[in-house]
């Protein structure tokens, strides 16, 4: 443990205690024997800190909030809780807004557990510090920045007082953890109370507006923005880019970036992901050239926006330099950009490239896995793609339905219906049927191995039942010349 929070303390400690009445209070540690311990090697323990009286003066409590707040800026969280209990058993207590800070601090490094100890402590306190307005406030943020959504919302549902940070913070847990319209409903109750959303939940309300494709709703979004005057906010306006791109509405996105004022690289990197998503592949393109003439640095989504774009073009001259900039930026080869440079190399027909990125990428997830299976699938190596399979199990990775589905069609190709049965084994044990992509090829593999009964339970098993599932059956039949049924 690093000793010079504790020595920091001391030193600020003497300073308090220079005020106080004198007393003497004997310190063993500070012993002229020849034996005794350095004071920097020492080991904090409660000998360190001498007891205090309680009469302390508005001096002496500013310099302890002055300490606890250079500890909070230096991440030595734990140090700070250690002290402030030390201070709790001589005597010395700090106000609600100490505890405030430390929770804070937690927020800044994802201190969980350590924030949890400091919950303890002001349960410890009593009421005046428990239903402190502000500690309140600080508790459901805290929880909310550590997604612990259980306690979060049980805390914000005892607030008394609700205002814009508790429930920004609440707006912002539901939708990092996918629940978008309570993300939603809570932004319009928000309205309701009378508190004015602002530049920071506006766009988390726009991104459950985009997951949802609820484009009537981010147009009203839209319309509050220009009303309350954040339409002038880069992260707003770029979340409106975002918004009106996953509702398919590309051109209202443009709007949006054409009037902005100022723009950072999240509002490029939203037009460029905007194209790309709804197939406009070469505007993408064009906004990469237009975003490199203005000097804006590239970030791993717009090296993946652009990989994804030339993939779908088959531009592989254009891909080819841009994973090139990819390494000469130094960019990490973190899942997400090896991901998009094996998707890229494997859709040109690049497979050996496609395997040389896997093979240098740290940290590879299932989706990692999933592209290079697909990509051996697609050029007919369905041996090697059954290796990989292999592999990742072996690295304890379970296949999820896009596995599963290319594995499925790779048999079907292949009239495999031995190794097509083991796979549909796996969907029932694992509960991978209810997908539809994946109810799809079990049907079309049974079918054109001409077991049509087979096929025709699986499509009766099938939980979800789309057009492309009917329409899977249907061409099952009438490949077997059934067109009765």
């Amino acid at each position: 443990m690093n000793d010079q929070p504790y020595m920091i303390a001391l030193l600020c400690f003497s300073s308090l205690m220079a005020s106080l009445p004198y007393s003497t209070i004997p310190n063993t540690h500070l012993s002229s024997s020849k034996h005794s311990i350095p004071i920097e090697n020492q080991k904090p323990s409660q000998a360190h800190f001498p007891k205090l009286q309680e009469n302390a003066t508005q001096n002496q409590t500013d310099l302890s909030k002055s300490y606890f707040n250079q500890m909070s800026k230096q991440s030595q969280i734990q140090e700070a809780v250690d002290l402030l209990i030390h201070m709790d058993l001589n005597s010395l207590h700090m106000g609600p807004e100490i505890y405030g800070q430390l929770l804070q601090a937690c927020v800044y490094e994802r201190a969980l557990q350590t924030g949890k100890q400091i919950h303890a402590r002001i349960i410890k306190k009593g009421e005046l510090f428990s239903t402190n307005e502000y500690i309140e406030t600080k508790l459901v943020i805290f929880y909310a920045k550590c997604d612990d959504g259980k306690a979060s919302n049980r805390l914000f549902r005892r607030v008394r007082l609700k205002n814009v940070y508790s429930w920004a913070a609440i707006v912002g847990l539901n939708c990092r953890l996918g629940f978008y319209k309570d993300a939603l409903l809570g932004f319009m109750e928000m309205h309701e109370d009378g508190l004015f959303p602002d530049n920071f939940v506006v766009p988390n309300v726009l991104k459950a507006c985009g997951a949802m494709e609820w484009i009537g709703v981010g147009k009203a979004v839209h319309g509050y923005v220009v009303k309350m005057g954040c339409n002038g906010c880069v992260f707003v306006a770029s979340s409106l880019v975002d918004m009106y791109g996953k509702c398919g509405v590309v051109d209202d996105a443009r709007k949006v970036f054409d009037e902005m004022v100022g723009r950072n690289v999240i509002t490029w990197n939203s037009m460029l992901v905007s194209y790309v998503q709804n197939g406009l592949n070469e505007d993408a393109i064009k906004v990469f050239c237009d975003m490199r003439e203005q000097g804006v640095e590239p970030t791993h989504v717009t090296v993946s926006g652009f990989l994804s774009a030339s993939a779908n073009l088959g531009a592989l001259e254009e891909g080819k330099q841009v994973h090139a900039l990819a390494v000469v930026s130094g960019l990490e080869l973190n899942t997400i950009l090896g991901s998009s440079i094996i998707n890229f190399y494997s859709k040109v027909g690049l497979i050996e490239d496609a395997e040389i990125v896997f093979s240098r990428m740290n940290e590879k997830d299932v989706v990692t896995w999933n592209l290079l299976i697909s990509g051996y699938l697609q050029i007919g190596d369905v041996d090697k793609g059954l290796d990989m399979c292999r592999l990742m199990r072996l690295e304890n990775l379970r296949f999820d339905s896009v596995t599963l589905a290319s594995l499925m069609s790779a048999f079907a190709d292949t009239r495999n219906l031995k190794f097509g049965k083991e796979a549909h084994c796996y969907c029932i044990r694992n509960n991978l049927e209810g997908d539809v992509v994946v109810s799809s090829s079990i049907v079309d593999l049974y079918a054109k191995c001409e077991k049509i009964d087979y096929a025709r339970r699986a499509f009766e098993s099938a939980t979800t039942r789309d057009l492309v599932l009917w329409n899977t059956l249907l061409a099952a039949y009438a490949g077997l010349g059934h067109s009765g049924q």
